[in-house]
């Protein structure tokens, strides 16, 4: 078969490899640049086809937040970094949106006023800002360019955000209510 491959001009090929994480099948596109003597083909330029979701922790996040962070998502998986990065910022305004800082079109206001209300730190400010100037990066082509690098690390500050205020709080909630109901039961 191998010979049948190189008279064929075989040019490209795909692969299949699973993910560490979630085992979901990851197809691989390959130039083929040669063959070795075993017919074995000498591949180059390996580009995802199509990239696996990234998870992320949606327990207590409002429906309209989440939205837009999987919209976001969605265009993180097709590598639309730039796309992704300008939907980080929009889900950080939503954030603020409902958790009541709305008192301004402008982001980085609005994110003064949610640290302010929430009682947040500079490390939390320092965050949101990130996303924020990230998200800025990707909407003007003018600004520098939003890559897997910045991506991955954006995606890590948006998940840490919300994990502090919804998904920690909710847990909080959840675990008083069931304390409570292990002491009704308990009577």
């Amino acid at each position: 078969m191998g010979n049948e491959l190189k008279r064929d001009g075989i040019a490209e090929i795909i692969s299949s490899y699973s993910c560490d994480a979630c085992l979901r099948i990851i197809p691989i596109y390959w130039d083929i640049d040669g063959w070795t003597g075993q017919n074995v083909p000498v591949v180059n330029n390996p580009e995802m086809i199509m990239t696996v979701k990234e998870d992320f922790d949606f327990e207590n996040v409002p429906d309209s937040i989440k939205s837009e962070i999987d919209e976001a998502l969605d265009c993180l998986s097709v590598n639309a970094y730039h796309g992704f990065a300008a939907l980080c910022r929009r889900s950080v305004q939503a954030i603020c949106d409902n958790l009541g800082a709305d008192g301004s079109t402008k982001v980085q206001n609005q994110i003064t006023e949610l640290l302010e209300m929430m009682g947040l730190d500079k490390e939390w400010e320092d965050m949101a800002k990130q996303i924020m100037l990230t998200g800025h990066d990707g909407a003007h082509p003018q600004l520098p360019e939003v890559n897997l690098k910045r991506a991955s690390v954006l995606i890590s500050l948006l998940q840490d955000l919300t994990y502090q205020l919804y998904t920690r709080p909710g847990k909080i909630k959840e675990a008083a209510k069931l304390r409570k109901e292990a002491i009704q039961k308990g009577k």
